[in-house]
């Protein structure tokens, strides 16, 4: 018997409960799964999300143990205040599980609040997960209640090891880019090309994205990109030596296009 190989044990897979608790437009909850493949391989501490969103990659790859502290940038006041909310606030879950979802009641939180809680509720029952873009027709189509709630309460339990910063992601990503323990997941608005759909989605959609290529070629531990399939993209990964995939995924319209996963480190997919 070959005692080396039958002693050999491979490192158990992280089990992945997905951390969804706000929606956002672009929102990588269908990206899960690659992301975890990626940083179970390529280790770090901390990982960083310079364009935080709903966080729900940052949030479950926490929860799962891959890593073990999480920095989230987000630029949108509302969705920073959110962010902020949903793991500082005790009494938010409990709102949220008793809040009866009705247009009546939405309508009358938006009068009355600018509070996590109402950026909260506002990301379940607008239209494509927008602020500014008007209530689902099934207003409680996505509240998803339980779900919502124990989310909240897996997020509030990792609180002391999750930093929330409202500011700029390029700027931010600058202070971690040296550590090689500090890791990246980039999903930047989709608006290196003129014509992608970027450009309409959010609210802070500019952004410099030779420089965010230019800061993942320095950066010194693990990274993944998610990016928008157009040829400006495509051009700037070849042009720093990057790996790069197509990854199909349904839109909230349910069609079927790809977008770019890219990398630095050894392919592994």
């Amino acid at each position: 018997m070959n005692t080396n190989s039958s002693s050999r044990e491979k490192t158990p897979k992280a089990k992945i409960t997905p951390i969804s608790i706000a929606q956002s437009p672009g929102r990588k909850y269908w990206f899960l799964h690659h992301a975890a493949k990626f940083f179970q391989v390529h280790r770090c501490q901390t990982l960083i999300e310079p364009f935080a969103g709903s966080a729900v990659v940052g949030l479950s790859l926490l929860h799962a143990g891959i890593v073990e502290r999480l920095v989230l940038v987000e630029k949108d006041g509302r969705m920073a205040c959110l962010l902020q909310g949903m793991l500082h606030d005790p009494s938010i879950a409990d709102r949220y599980e008793a809040f009866e979802c009705t247009r009546e009641n939405v309508e009358q939180l938006f009068k009355t609040e600018q509070s996590a809680f109402r950026w909260l509720v506002q990301s379940r029952v607008s239209n494509r997960a927008k602020f500014d873009g008007g209530l689902r027709t099934t207003i409680d189509e996505r509240w998803c209640r339980d779900m919502v709630v124990a989310n909240i309460r897996r997020s509030q339990a990792m609180c002391g090891r999750i930093d929330v910063v409202e500011g700029d992601g390029l700027e931010v990503m600058r202070q971690y880019a040296g550590g090689q323990n500090v890791g990246c997941f980039a999903d930047p608005p989709y608006s290196a090309d003129s014509k992608s759909k970027g450009h309409t989605v959010y609210r802070h959609h500019k952004l410099n994205h030779q420089k965010l290529f230019s800061l993942l070629a320095s950066w010194r531990g693990p990274w993944l990109l998610t990016e928008d399939n157009s040829r400006m993209v495509r051009r700037l990964a070849l042009c720093h030596r990057f790996l790069f995939k197509r990854i199909p995924m349904n839109t909230s319209d349910n069609v079927r296009k790809h977008e770019l996963m890219i990398w630095r480190k050894r392919r592994i997919f």
